[in-house]
């Protein structure tokens, strides 16, 4: 619901005007959880808060990843718009290395006790105070000149919805494929594997935390190098030679860490998929901005993303979970990753073959 919301505000509104909104109600959903008293207090009340507070996150990032894609390729120069694009996904692997440094920090640094009753919100209010600061920033700078040049022109699309369903179906199709792999990767790397590290594999906390922390670090650097290749060579086809590779390379990679679970086998296999993660998240951005004009980018862009997202990557630690369950093989999340995988180079295959003079 958000994706479309925001994609319909950006297209009609300016990027800019998103981007501030929703930094505000990130600030506020987040504020919510650092402040919300425990159930012991408040009784129902409590996760009923949390509830709400999740809402308006979930809301508010929803609108993030299409109008800043919409943002940063209508204000890159020609020639570095998937380098420019692709920042967006340099820093959000970042802020994931960056947020297992603040949990390491507080795990050494706070007895478990401590951390348990009040150590963590410390990280929710410091995720509040960033966001008067987003708001800030976002609302003075410029508007995107192509955005300017839409309503200068009275050229902004009056039913978004209509247009992107009626005009750019395989399109949508063909984004739908890119984000399945997109999702679930990140998902699965980042998030997922670690705790899956711990609870399932018998790896201290501390060197998931760890591992986490270098892995996002080489996938940033990855996926700006990968932007600029991608500018060079074109997005769609880094985009489709990356997720062949991540297809290949998942499972074995599962299935070494689960036959011989350590410190040094999880942060081998989380550095190799967080690189293959990198040379796909680097073109997806730009890819994706290619297949729809201006007039109704956000609006599809946001859809796409948060819809799919919500299925293959929000709820992937719940299927690869049933997955173990139903099957009892601890690397049962390898084949779930390279079926999406495989989802992935399909489609970003056949949008190369459909699309190849707009693959820059």
């Amino acid at each position: 619901m958000g994706g479309l919301f925001w994609g319909l505000y950006a297209d009609r509104n300016g990027r800019r005007a998103a981007l501030a909104w929703t930094a505000i109600l990130m600030a506020l959903g987040t504020g919510l959880i650092a402040v919300t008293p425990p159930y012991t207090a408040i009784g129902m009340a409590a996760p009923a808060l949390i509830l709400v507070a999740r809402l308006l996150q979930g809301f508010a990032v929803s609108g993030e990843f299409a109008s800043a894609t919409a943002m940063l390729v209508e204000v890159a120069p020609p020639g570095r718009r998937a380098l420019y694009a692709s920042t967006q996904m340099a820093t959000q692997v970042l802020t994931a290395g960056l947020a297992a440094g603040i949990v390491l920090a507080l795990t050494l640094l706070l007895p478990q006790s401590a951390v348990e009753n009040w150590g963590w919100r410390l990280v929710f209010a410091l995720g509040t105070m960033i966001g008067p600061v987003g708001f800030w920033m976002r609302s003075r700078m410029a508007e995107s000149p192509v955005y300017q040049a839409l309503t200068a022109a009275h050229r902004t699309a009056r039913a978004p919805l209509r247009e992107i369903f009626g005009r750019f179906p395989s399109e949508l199709l063909g984004m739908a494929g890119l984000i399945v792999i997109s999702s679930a990767a990140l998902y699965l790397i980042l998030i997922f594997l670690p705790l899956y590290a711990v609870r399932e594999l018998g790896i201290a906390p501390v060197d998931t935390q760890i591992s986490t922390i270098v892995a996002t670090s080489a996938e940033a650097l990855v996926i700006l190098g990968c932007g600029r290749l991608a500018d060079r060579v074109g997005a769609l086809p880094v985009l489709a030679c990356g997720a062949a590779a991540y297809t290949l390379a998942i499972w074995p990679l599962f299935a070494a860490l689960v036959a011989a679970p350590s410190f040094a086998a999880l942060l081998a296999v989380q550095l190799a998929a967080a690189v293959l993660l990198g040379v796909i998240s680097a073109p997806l951005p730009f890819a994706m901005s290619r297949l729809l004009p201006p007039e109704v980018r956000t609006t599809g862009i946001g859809l796409i993303y948060n819809t799919v997202g919500a299925v293959f990557g929000g709820l992937g630690p719940l299927i690869v979970t049933a997955l173990v369950a139903a099957t009892g093989d601890k690397a049962a999340p390898g084949w779930w990753a390279a079926a999406t995988g495989a989802t992935g180079a399909i489609a970003a295959f056949w949008l190369w073959r459909q699309h190849k003079e707009e693959a820059r």
